[in-house]
Order: structure tokens, then sequence, then C-alpha cells
């Protein structure tokens, strides 16, 4: 088996190619996304049988691996993890996989694994018109508040993230970052987001910028996840502006999204207030995900 390589912007070729040819469903796999988050974490990857294989190991944890990418022999890859994770004395353990992949594991390797349902990891799936136009009763208390804001600030505008707005992009997000009680999760993701606006030029992602004046009010960044489906890694805004959330979403997905029948916002990681917001853009569906671990053999 090949060795295990850290992720870096180099990769971004490498790893695009697998998943452009074999689009994934889940909002993990991205190469942004992977490399948002590739300064808390260890990502690795390494290509086995034909396969894309990625590894992820938080601070103090044991790693852990997505389900492989391509088109070559899973079979023969997993089996190769498994010695390779034995072989350390490390449990064999798969993250994110889809209700598909799920579904792939049990029949190349029947009775061999435990699923759990990991709700907190599960993607939002919406359909992007209902959230570019939030017609019906449904979406009334959100429709209020994106009046509320274009009727109290009548001289806003949306812009797309280029190499003229970067550095002020960038000086506004840390201006804001400063001012938050911060965490640990909160200082990896600012990490991140610093990191992907330095290096948009070099990335696949889109940014949408909205300003009132000439002061910017939110921002959100994300991508082309598959064919049907646009995925929203980052979306932030200067609550001082009431309303700015929701009108960043609706102008970004308006701009840059609408030829796309779906969009992820990814997982709520259990948190009850994100859980809530998510909960209140009346999800299309919800994707779960999947975590298999290895049973004990012999």
């Amino acid at each position: 088996m090949n060795q295990f390589q850290s992720l870096t912007l180099a990769d971004r070729g490498l790893i695009e190619s697998y998943l452009q040819e074999y689009p994934p469903e889940v909002s993990d796999l991205s190469f942004t996304n992977l490399y948002l988050w590739h300064f808390s974490r260890t990502i690795r990857f390494c290509e086995i049988a034909g396969t894309l294989c990625i590894e992820t190991t938080y601070p103090e944890q044991l790693p852990f691996v997505f389900f492989p990418i391509g088109g070559g022999d899973k079979l023969q890859a997993i089996e190769n993890l498994i010695v390779h994770y034995q072989s350390q004395n490390i449990p064999f353990c798969m993250h994110s996989l889809s209700e598909k992949d799920k579904v792939e594991l049990e029949t190349l390797m029947p009775e061999r694994f435990v699923f759990e349902h990991n709700r907190d990891r599960s993607d939002y799936i919406y359909e992007t018109n209902s959230l570019i136009e939030l017609r019906g009763r449904k979406f009334h208390k959100k429709k209020n508040h994106v009046n509320q804001f274009y009727e109290s600030y009548p001289d806003y505008r949306y812009e797309t993230l280029t190499k003229s707005n970067q550095k002020e992009l960038l000086a506004t997000w840390n201006c804001w970052f400063a001012s938050l009680s911060s965490t640990q999760s909160l200082s990896n993701e600012h990490i991140g987001i610093c990191n992907a606006i330095t290096h948009f030029a070099d990335l696949s992602f889109t940014c949408g910028i909205v300003r009132v004046g000439s002061e910017i009010v939110a921002f959100s960044l994300g991508e082309a996840l598959n064919k049907e489906t646009a995925v929203i890694h980052i979306e932030k805004a200067n609550i001082r502006y009431h309303g700015a959330y929701q009108v960043i979403n609706q102008l970004f997905l308006k701009h840059e999204w609408s030829g796309y029948q779906f969009v992820n916002r990814e997982e709520d990681l259990g948190i009850e207030g994100l859980r809530k917001a998510k909960l209140s853009y009346q999800p299309y569906r919800i994707l779960d995900k999947y975590e298999a671990r290895l049973m004990k053999e012999g």
C-alpha cells in the first residue's frame, strides 16, 4: 500500500480529478472543505488500487477514513486499509458514509461492519429556488427579515470575491473575529477562512459579498459539489445589520447557484442553535451519514 501523505494546496489537481469523475453526495468530500479544516486536524490521503483514500485524525483521537473514491477496486483498497491499521493496533473506522456508500460497503463486505447513524454529521439539503424565492407561509419570517434589510439599507449591493476586494474581506473578517468570544472550534474555523481567502485564486470556491454603502456586512463561500448540488461551506454576517444572514443566503444562491437544483448546507454538529436555524429553512431532506466500524474477527 502507498504511504499516506499530508494534504497541501498542491494536491488540489489530483484530488479534484477523482471528485470530478466520481462526484460526491456528502459535503465532507470537496478539496475546499478538506483545505479549510486541515489546519486544525491531520488530513492525509493516498491512492490504493485505483481509488483515492482520505484519512482524518482529530487531536488526541484515532484516525478514520472516508469511503474510497474512484472507479478502482474498492474491496482491495478497503482490505489494504484494514491491514494497514491493524498493523498499528488501530481500530478500522469509516466516517461520513452516505446511504449509497453504506449499501455498497455491505455488498462488498457483508456482515463485517457495524453501522451507526450520525445525525449530528448528517447534511441538510434544500431546494435552491425555495431559498431564493422564500415563498409561502413557511418562509414568512425569513421573507420579513430580508425585506426589512432591503428597506433599511437601499444602498446595499452584491459582489463576488476578486483580487481587488480580497484584502478588504480578509481585514473585515479579522475584525469581526476579534470581537467574538473565541472557542477552539471558532479559532480553527478562523484560520481556515483566512487561508481560503488568501489562496482563493488557487481554490475552486466562489465567495459572495454583500455591502451596505462601502462596508462589507456579509459573505459566503461555496462551490459545486456535483452536477445538481452546490455546497455552502461558510456564511458570515455582521449582526448589527438586521437580516444580513438571510440576505447573503438568498443573494449568494441567486447570483452564483441558481442553476443548481439543490444546495447542501452541511451539518449542524449537534449544536442546538445551529440545528434550529437549519431546520427553520425547511430542508428538502436530511442526507443521512453513517459510521462503519469493523467487527472483531475470529
